[in-house]
């Protein structure tokens, strides 16, 4: 929930957004599905912080491995939810 405040907080404030972010998620949220915007931008910068993340361009990083059931699965779901962006 901090996270999902801190984030409204920056688009709000229209603060400068990281490259990987306005890539895949644009500048600013939509006038509609604003709350979907809100939790997929949520669940990216969730992603970003469990797996360490910190590629500047490439919002989810390299593609995980098939081991990894759970990164993957969190993966797939996320590059299906950022198409709709």
């Amino acid at each position: 929930m901090a996270l999902r405040s801190r984030l409204a907080d920056a688009v709000s404030s229209r603060a400068l957004l990281p490259a990987w972010f306005v890539t895949v998620l644009g500048a600013a949220p939509p006038a509609r599905a604003t709350d979907h915007w809100l939790e997929t931008a949520t669940r990216v910068l969730l992603y970003r912080l469990t797996y360490d993340i910190t590629d500047q361009v490439v919002a989810l990083g390299p593609e995980p491995c098939d081991a990894d059931r759970h990164r993957r699965s969190w993966y797939e779901g996320l590059r299906k939810d950022l198409r709709r962006w």
